[in-house]
């Protein structure tokens, strides 16, 4: 897995540096590698324009976080992206909603 993040940016670098880049289709699929896979189980790319890549978060300590690193954030997913075409990050608490598992029925419970 390692080497596939060594040779994405080599791969990306020329669709990123179109005039308008498809970096949301590029960083959607490969967020677990771009931001680990505990931050990607709470986040998730939602729109970028003009150089801000937004953020959703599920959780308000996770998107706290990720504004306290954004710059480390940024920086990964330029090295990712193989150039600088993201410059700011916003990052919002999105709610998501939560599907309890039902109780089993006490009469089948023995």
């Amino acid at each position: 897995m390692e080497e596939i993040g060594k040779i994405l940016p080599l791969i990306f670098k020329g669709q990123v540096q179109r005039s308008n880049p498809r970096v949301l289709d590029i960083l959607a699929p490969l967020w677990p590698l771009v931001a680990g896979k505990p931050m990607a189980r709470h986040s998730r790319p939602v729109s970028f324009q003009e150089g801000t890549l937004m953020l959703e978060c599920d959780c308000t300590a996770w998107s706290t976080e990720m504004r306290r690193m954004s710059d480390d954030i940024l920086t990964q997913v330029n090295r990712y992206l193989g150039v600088p075409v993201v410059r700011k990050l916003k990052v919002s608490y999105v709610p998501r909603p939560i599907i309890a598992t039902p109780l089993p029925d006490k009469s089948q419970v023995n």
